[in-house]
């Protein structure tokens, strides 16, 4: 087998990465902040006012995210050697086949394949680089070739096999840095590069690199910290990737909710539901790629990768993009669908490629920047409003799962909506509360409710069809105010900021423990029943599972996701839903939480009451009606 050796210069641009020995692991020394940190101040407080100034800015954004997050990965090898396995033609007949084996290090000899879809044409050849678990057999190898690109994919398992507690053969290489799955990965695509740079057929002015979900996490690390790598495309990527930890969607994968834990440093979960203490987010990865090339691919249905988050960093990100003069570089797109590397994201992926590399505008016209298209939820069939009794006190609560705990365990008796609030009941408390105006937000126009202004009044009016569906678009502080015009429930003060539900309170949102005992425990066997699994990427097949709760609780297996009154972290609201499947953990799956402020089309309520409670109050108490930002709100 032929051998080659790369020649590895000794200047090259790749992020330096220090140690960041120092930084603080106590949460004591890390002041919550619940907005996205400023990327615009020093750590010593002080503004950057100027380009240059950014640039030193910059350096302070590589030491938390690697520290904290990822783990110290090795500097870059001596040498890069590479051993040709095989060539072949590739079916289409349009290019070859090379099958390689990178020798990383003349002393620690890692060993790593890659396989070359090589056009037929002359170069200079621009390049993709995909990383994949399994090599060969590529469904888009043609359609980059036929463009003259160079498509490469590199298998990240000969590096790191991610597996939990497995140390990979880079880890054992270079025990001296305590890199975790990611940053091995990364590593990874960025010796991809050292092999580009003995090639005399390649433009290393148009290199671009991709991932999807963990790939996707792995593709945005390697292109923010080298910056050889002109154009970065995460795909999916959620938390670790484009996602921000602080602003999460309903359903969203969050750094306590995550079952990878191998992937990322261990000292990464002292934040765990305590997000409002990182000393980043991932804002700070982005604009490490700035002014690169950076497009984000997200499918609104895939609320796991949370794209709500992505549109969050990247909007956030903005104003760097801005300060190069290169705001047309920093892109977003948004597609129905579930989690997947769909035929539509390889289509936008290579027009954006076109476009960065050649200046050429995309066929379909689109632009690569959209706020992120709502998905409105099919109507449910609901039904009339009603609440059903939850007795059996002392229960115990269900089994302890891991980063999740353990849930149901309910002292005393209450009822609980057998729906959730409906567009219709919703509709009754706007012609109340925002009759002649709206100042706390109640009414969202993207409701399936039409509103219309008569005599000097608002009038508000569910569409026939859907007037029993649940009601969407709904706040946390929605949900309250609505139960403070029930029945005086809560006490709202500072802004919002501090909520309290009283003593004597009638009508209120169920905190988790009384949402999960209704939903599963079963009294006749007194134990726990499962949800009823689902394929979490088919939201259309969600209305043919069984939703009906022992107690009689409906719509529970439907893709909106409820409010609950329970507070976890120090910023966030929890949200439940019987529709998600996550990992092993079953019925507590369907458990995340989310910013109070959030209103999205996939996010409703019901209301719990005291067991003895009587009828409604139709009087709308302003007091419980504080003005509130909505930042978040969409």
């Amino acid at each position: 087998m032929p051998f080659r050796k790369i020649l590895i210069p000794l200047l090259w641009t790749t992020i330096t990465i220090s140690a960041a020995k120092g930084l603080p692991t106590n949460l004591k020394d890390l002041p919550p902040q619940n907005s996205l940190p400023d990327l615009f101040k020093f750590n010593d407080g002080t503004k950057v006012t100027s380009l240059a100034e950014w640039k030193e800015r910059r350096k302070e954004l590589v030491e938390p995210l690697m520290f904290y997050q990822y783990g110290s990965i090795p500097p870059r090898p001596d040498e890069v050697t590479f051993r040709t396995d095989k060539e072949k033609n590739h079916s289409s007949g349009i290019g070859k086949e090379h099958w390689l084996t990178l020798i990383i290090g003349s002393k620690r000899k890692l060993e790593m394949r890659i396989v070359i879809y090589e056009p037929k044409t002359p170069g200079p050849h621009p390049v993709i680089i995909e990383e994949e678990g399994s090599l060969g057999g590529s469904k888009n190898a043609e359609r980059f070739m036929k463009k003259n690109y160079l498509f490469i994919e590199y298998a990240r398992h000969d590096l790191d096999p991610d597996r939990k507690n497995t140390a990979g053969p880079a880890q054992k290489a270079y025990p001296e840095h305590d890199w975790e799955t990611l940053a091995v990965w990364a590593w990874g695509g960025m010796r991809v590069v050292d092999y580009l740079e003995g090639r005399n057929d390649v433009d290393m002015q148009s290199i671009a690199i991709t991932g999807h979900s963990r790939g996707g996490k792995m593709a945005l690390l390697a292109g923010a910290l080298d910056e050889r790598i002109s154009l970065v495309i995460p795909n999916g990527s959620g938390a670790g990737g484009a996602g921000s930890s602080r602003v999460l969607g309903p359903g969203a994968e969050s750094i306590g909710m995550n079952d990878k834990p191998h992937w990322y440093h261990p000292r990464i979960r002292i934040f765990a539901e305590k997000e409002a203490h990182l000393p980043f987010d991932q804002h700070f990865l982005k604009a490490l790629v700035a002014p690169r090339g950076l497009l984000c691919i997200e499918s609104t249905d895939d609320l796991y990768a949370n794209p709500l988050g992505t549109y969050a960093t990247s909007n956030a990100v903005m104003p760097v993009y801005e300060l190069y003069n290169k705001a047309n570089r920093n892109a977003i797109r948004f597609r129905r669908g579930g989690h997947t590397f769909s035929e539509a994201d390889w289509t936008s992926l290579l027009d954006f490629a076109e476009l960065t590399f050649y200046d050429k505008a995309p066929v379909d016209g689109q632009s690569f920047w959209q706020i992120p298209a709502e998905v409105t939820p099919s109507p449910d069939s609901g039904g009339s409003p009603g609440f059903v009794k939850v007795g059996n006190t002392q229960n115990k609560e269900d089994y302890n799962y891991p980063r999740v705990g353990s849930f149901g365990s309910v002292n005393h008796e209450y009822e609980i909506g057998q729906y959730k609030v409906s567009n219709a009941e919703y509709s009754n408390f706007l012609n109340q509360a925002a009759q002649k105006s709206d100042p706390n937000g109640l009414f969202n126009p993207k409701m399936r409710i039409r509103k219309e202004l008569k005599d000097g009044k608002f009038i508000y009016h569910p569409y026939p069809a859907t007037a029993n569906a649940a009601v969407t678009y709904v706040s946390w502080f929605d949900a309250l105010k609505y139960c403070n015009w029930l029945g005086e429930s809560y006490l709202i003060s500072d802004q919002g900021r501090k909520v309290q539900r009283k003593s004597n309170a009638k009508y209120y949102l169920p905190t988790e423990d009384e949402w999960y005992k209704a939903c599963y425990y079963d009294p006749k066997n007194k134990k726990y029943k499962l949800y009823p699994l689902r394929d979490a990427h088919r939201i259309e097949n969600s209305n043919k599972l069984p939703s009906k709760s022992s107690y009689g609780m409906m719509e529970t297996s439907d893709h909106i996701w409820e409010w609950t009154e329970s507070k976890v972290g120090e910023a966030f609201r929890g949200i439940r839903s019987d529709s998600w499947f996550q990992g092993n953990n079953r019925q507590a799956a369907g458990r995340y939480y989310s910013n109070p402020d959030l209103e999205l089309g996939h996010l409703g309520f019901r209301v719990a009451r005291s067991a003895s409670a009587g009828t409604k109050k139709t009087e709308i108490k302003n007091a419980g009606l504080l003005k509130r930002a909505r930042r978040f709100s969409r």
